[in-house]
């Protein structure tokens, strides 16, 4: 496998910022170890707030895109007020293709257009004017939408990312930007995720002439959209440890525990499944920790990576200590489903189920122990559930109501929390609809924090949409401790979005560990203790 050490990691040389919602130029310095960005240009674009006229059918399709042209490539996420958002590709002809950010807050009947993303509003001369393969996410800690796509011919700033407030509805603008890695060219694919409040964007870019469709992957934070501290920035996957390009068909997702990307590698012996994981602890992340002379959680050449089989069009979704990853596998939708756990390189217990044969086009949701999967057979749009996991499925039930129009393209189908986001051309082109379908309500417990000073104190919270009637939980304290148990457990219960605290007070000296587990959820964190008081470290 050949390897290119030169390349793992790149100076971002041009950033254009963007308000979408005056004009400013800023000036700054920038190397790729300190977070300063050149170049900024700021604009200010306002929502348009366009009403999308929901026409509802028979079992409750609506069409959610009113453009004459076609439209492709819908992704979902929804909000802390239960708002369905959905980004996808607005085609106004061969060279012109925007992005509209549409959403719903009555579970999918109406749809408004908020925002119409347009690369030569963000870019201006350099864009070609072609947006394409968005994906957007949804931060809870900050309560921000954050989005990504790409512009693949503007003659720089072909990599896009921006910030809308989660309550899009009385979102009056955004702010954006457009990154060029130096280098980089041949922009195609784009992913997107987040921790609590780090951000990364994965993009597939040519680097040089033999170099094709390797990962690019950009980390920043917001308000400033600096990179977190310990961290170069923007990092390339040299592939010195698994061979990752060429890739295609980017999908990034998160559970408690770990961040996961997953794509199609094209290697000579055929298409293979990859995927390669993260850990969600901010700490670690920017700890600074070097593993090959790399940055050993930043660089995703040094992310744990692994082939999970041939296939094409995968797609990752994770919710409290668990994964699931379906593809299409010689015609058949395959589930591959793990627990994870927080340390950097845990390692899968795959379980391997068949959710559907002669099918296409598969997109997943994952919520506690309910998996959800939508697919593609004849033309038609079904969804089957799981309730362990992705081990066994229910039967499918079809959620279109007109027969054989459902599109199954790679990337034409996604699916999130109590909705499905499909392309149909009952209409005579590629349009978006929407199929609600009822999510069973599920407790998901989490370790919210775990904190120092005078005794250590822990926050379990349950995030899910269901009580939690009964769990365990247990706080162990690992190191020089003088007397006293080192572990205490407990029994709790947990209504939705509640929290509750646990509080020790132990005499030591020198470094202890503290390591909480509740229900599925485990975290630990490093400390120093002064006696009673623990210093985090």
């Amino acid at each position: 496998m050949e390897t290119y050490p030169m390349i793992r990691k790149c100076l971002v040389v041009g950033i254009i910022l963007v308000f979408l919602g005056a004009s400013t130029t800023l000036n700054m310095n920038v190397s790729s170890t300190n977070p300063q960005l050149p170049r900024v240009v700021q604009q200010h674009i306002q929502a348009i707030q366009q009403d999308v006229i929901g026409q509802p059918c028979l079992v409750g399709n609506v069409l959610i895109s009113n453009n004459i042209g076609n439209d492709y490539h819908p992704r979902m996420t929804t909000n802390r007020l239960d708002q369905t958002i959905v980004v996808y590709e607005q085609e106004i002809n061969l060279m012109s293709k925007k992005v509209p950010v549409v959403y719903s807050a009555d579970h999918g009947q109406t749809w408004t257009m908020q925002f119409l993303v347009d690369s030569k509003d963000i870019i201006d001369s350099a864009a070609s004017g072609i947006l394409q393969y968005p994906d957007i996410v949804y931060n809870a800690q900050n309560d921000l939408l954050y989005l990504s796509m790409i512009d693949p011919d503007a003659e720089a700033y072909n990599q896009e990312m921006g910030f809308i407030d989660g309550d899009i509805a009385n979102a009056t603008e955004g702010i954006w930007y457009g990154i060029s890695p130096a280098g980089g060219m041949g922009f195609f694919y784009t992913a997107c995720t987040c921790t609590k409040n780090f951000f990364l964007s994965l993009v597939t870019e040519d680097y040089g002439e033999e170099s094709t469709q390797y990962l690019g992957l950009l980390w920043c934070t917001y308000p400033d959209f600096t990179y977190p501290p310990g961290l170069g920035g923007y990092y390339y996957d040299g592939q010195s440890l698994f061979q990752s390009a060429p890739a295609a068909q980017l999908e990034m997702d998160s559970n408690s525990n770990q961040l996961f990307s997953v794509f199609e590698t094209r290697l000579d012996s055929g298409t293979k499944i990859s995927i390669k994981t993260n850990v969600m602890d901010e700490e670690l992340i920017t700890s600074g920790e070097q593993k090959g002379g790399m940055d050993k959680y930043g660089d995703p050449e040094q992310m744990p990576g692994e082939y999970l089989g041939f296939g094409t069009d995968p797609d990752v979704s994770g919710s409290g200590n668990k994964v699931c990853v379906v593809y299409v596998e010689e015609g058949n939708v395959i589930c591959k489903s793990s627990t994870t756990s927080t340390v950097y390189d845990p390692g899968f217990n795959w379980q391997v189920s068949t959710v559907e044969s002669n099918a296409s086009a598969p997109a997943i949701y994952v919520q506690g122990d309910n998996v959800y999967c939508a697919y593609v057979i004849g033309g038609n749009l079904y969804l089957k559930v799981s309730e362990d996991g992705g081990v066994t499925w229910g039967a499918a039930e079809q959620k279109n109501d007109v027969d054989k129009t459902v599109v199954a393209e790679k990337g034409a189908v996604d699916i999130c929390r109590g909705g499905i986001a499909f392309t149909d051309t009952r209409n005579g082109n590629y349009d978006i609809y929407y199929a609600p379908f009822v999510a069973a309500p599920t407790p998901i417990v989490v370790i919210d924090s775990i904190s120092g000073g005078f005794g250590v104190t822990a926050v379990i919270k349950n995030i899910g949409d269901a009580s939690i009637d009964t769990f365990n939980w247990r706080m162990t304290v690992e190191g020089n401790i003088l007397g006293g148990n080192k572990t205490i457990t407990g029994i709790a219960a947990l209504p939705p979005g509640v929290s509750m605290t646990i509080q020790r007070f132990m005499v030591g000296f020198g470094a202890v560990m503290v390591t909480v587990t509740a229900d599925t959820a485990t975290a630990s964190k490093d400390f120093k203790l002064f006696l009673i008081f623990f210093k985090e470290v």
